[in-house]
This record gives C-alpha cells, sequence and structure tokens, in this order.
C-alpha cells in the first residue's frame, strides 16, 4: 500500500514539474517573441504587453497545478491545454520570426528556397509551417503544399503535409470544444467564425464533410467552427484524416502534375470540367447543404433499418 502511495505521490509531483516547465516555456517565449517587434501596438506598449503575458501565464500555470493537487481534473486539464497551447504556438512563431520566415512568403519559390536553406531541419521546420498555419498563420494553404511538392516530391510533400495540417485541425477543433467561441474567434476572426458558424448550422456532419473535400471552402476555420457545432469528436477525428488525406494527397499530386496534365489541350479540358463541377458542387452546398444533409441522413437510416432487420 505504501509503494502504490508513493509511486502516486512521485507520478504527482512529476506532472507538477511538467506543468511548471510547460509555464516556464510558455513564459520565456512570450517575453522573447513580443521583443521581436519594432513597430505598431506591441512595439509601442512592450513593456506593458509582456508583463501581462507573462502574468496571464504565471497564473494559468499556478492554478493548474493547484487544481491538479486537489484533483479537480478539468479545471486542472482546461489551464494546462492553455498553458501548452500557448507555449507551443509563441515558441513556433518566435523560430519562424527569427529566422526570417515571414519575409519569404510572397511565393513558393521562394518559400521553397527557404525552408530547402535549412538542409536536415527543413522537415521539421515545414511540418511547424502546416500545424501553425492551420492553427495561426494566415498563410493560403496552397502556398506551403506548392513549396512542399517542390522541396520534398509529391508523395514525401504530401506525407509531412499531413502530418502538419491534421494536427493542426485536431488542436483547432479542440480549441472551438474546450475553450469556445470567444478564443476562437481571437484567433480566426469573428466575420469568418460567424459565416463558418452560419453555413453549416444543421448540417455538420455529410455537408461538413464535403465542405472538407473540396477546395474552395475555408477548411482551416471550419476546424474551429466544427469544434463549436454538436458534431462529435469521434466523428471529426475520423472524418478529418480521411479528407484530409485525400485532398492533400490530391493537391500534391495535381501541383506535381501526376494526375491530369496541364500541358496538353484533353488536360486542360478536363481541368476546366473538374473547376467547372466543384463550382457548382460548391454553389449547391452553400444554397441547399440542408437538403443534402437530409437527403443523405435518410439513406443512412434506411440501409441501417435494412441491416437491423437481417
Amino acid at each position: 500500500m505504501d509503494k502504490k502511495r508513493s509511486l502516486s505521490l512521485l507520478k504527482q509531483i512529476l506532472q507538477i514539474i511538467v506543468i511548471a516547465l510547460i509555464g516556464c516555456v510558455g513564459i520565456v517565449f512570450s517575453i522573447l517573441y513580443l521583443q521581436t517587434f519594432n513597430s505598431g501596438f506591441f512595439a509601442k506598449y512592450n513593456t506593458v504587453c509582456i508583463a501581462v503575458a507573462v502574468s496571464i501565464i504565471a497564473i494559468l500555470t499556478i492554478l493548474a497545478i493547484i487544481f491538479k493537487s486537489i484533483s479537480k481534473d478539468f479545471i486542472y486539464k482546461l489551464c494546462f491545454l492553455v498553458i501548452t497551447f500557448v507555449a507551443v504556438v509563441l515558441l513556433g512563431l518566435y523560430v519562424l520570426t527569427k529566422v526570417g520566415f515571414f519575409e519569404v512568403i510572397d511565393s513558393v519559390e521562394t518559400l521553397r528556397a527557404y525552408i530547402e536553406s535549412f538542409g536536415s531541419w527543413a522537415v521539421v521546420l515545414f511540418i511547424l509551417l502546416q500545424f501553425l498555419q492551420v492553427v495561426v498563420l494566415p498563410i493560403p494553404a496552397f502556398l506551403t503544399v506548392g513549396a512542399g511538392v517542390l522541396l520534398f516530391g509529391a508523395f514525401e510533400g504530401a506525407i509531412y503535409s499531413c502530418i502538419g495540417i491534421i494536427a493542426g485541425s485536431i488542436v483547432g477543433f479542440f480549441i472551438g470544444r474546450v475553450f469556445g467561441y470567444k478564443v476562437a474567434r481571437w484567433l480566426v476572426g469573428k466575420e469568418s467564425l460567424d459565416k463558418g458558424l452560419k453555413t453549416i448550422k444543421g448540417k455538420d456532419k455529410v455537408v461538413l464533410t464535403f465542405m472538407f473535400l473540396f477546395p474552395f471552402f475555408p477548411d482551416d476555420v471550419l476546424c474551429f467552427v466544427a469544434g463549436l457545432t454538436t458534431v462529435k469528436t469521434k466523428f471529426f477525428l475520423i472524418m478529418i484524416f480521411i479528407t484530409r488525406i485525400i485532398s492533400i494527397f490530391a493537391s500534391c499530386f495535381s501541383l506535381n502534375n501526376s494526375i491530369i496534365p496541364y500541358d496538353t489541350w484533353w488536360g486542360i479540358l478536363l481541368w476546366g470540367v473538374f473547376i467547372a463541377l466543384t463550382i457548382v458542387a460548391t454553389i449547391l452546398i452553400y444554397k441547399k447543404g440542408d437538403k443534402i444533409e437530409l437527403f443523405f441522413k435518410r439513406i443512412f437510416k434506411q440501409k441501417k433499418k435494412s441491416v437491423n432487420k437481417k
């Protein structure tokens, strides 16, 4: 019995040490990142911003330790998730700022050359970039995916993109699910979030799945939106793995000219037909999404009834 208590106490101490270390990482990189601003609001009020950021992270870290100690798991997990997310994002932003990333995102080619310059660390930087692109960075996905194809090839570029983008998508979903509307609004913008919520309201399964497959929908924003809807976590995780893998691999091999060629008349014709059909499907989903959702639900119910009868 004493051995079990000792092990339990040791485990709790180690967990508290981990919480404290993550909090320290968040504090250190909040200071380092805020000090990189040379102009604008954060530069003008740098001392105040640093004080506020450090205070918030410190308070959340202390609360996480306290609630962990008294076994209030829900509040502890909430605080722990916040400080972990903040630490990872601030670390990523600081690294990208220091290495001059934000100065070279004007084209696919310059981005490719920039990532390639990191040699053996290029893969790690690319995966981090794809993760942050979903969660916090306002960078078009075609830019980062295109750079990955040029740098690593279609297959490896797709694999690395899947790792970063799927991880970012899951984080985005849980931000919406755990932290709610206000935090999601702060990260993606009120207008984008409200538009997404309005689009998938009442149609958060079949239609949401189609939205992740088609290229004209803001799929990164939809990850946060999905967390605010009634969609179940299990469904979202399965759906996001399937749709992201399909869409990312299709994009990478399309950019690599491996699916439909761009340099033949029939290839250009097929691309034109595909784009036209995609535009039509996008409009139908926007305007008739509720009917599409209802149609597929009826089909699924009928199949379920026939299986139960057998």
